[in-house]
């Protein structure tokens, strides 16, 4: 009982962790206010599962094309 315990526990971290891996071009273009969010998001579903999809959008969101963050106009 407790390897099998142990066995989901050890599934649940690594498919975490992959999903966290997978969605990462998604999350840096989140972070980076880039303008091509939603292509972005869209290529890492659909083609993310190649290599070259992942990296295709990993290297989009790199990009310098980003939105200034909006600015609060409290002082």
């Amino acid at each position: 009982m407790e390897i099998i315990i142990i066995a989901l526990f050890l599934c649940t971290v690594w498919l975490t962790l992959s999903l966290c891996v997978y969605f990462l071009p998604v999350g840096i273009a989140y972070l980076r206010f880039h303008k091509n969010l939603v292509p972005i998001a869209i290529l890492t579903v659909v083609l993310g599962w190649t290599f070259l999809g992942w990296l295709a959008a990993l290297l989009w969101a790199l990009n310098s094309d980003t939105k200034k963050p909006a600015e609060s106009e409290c002082s």
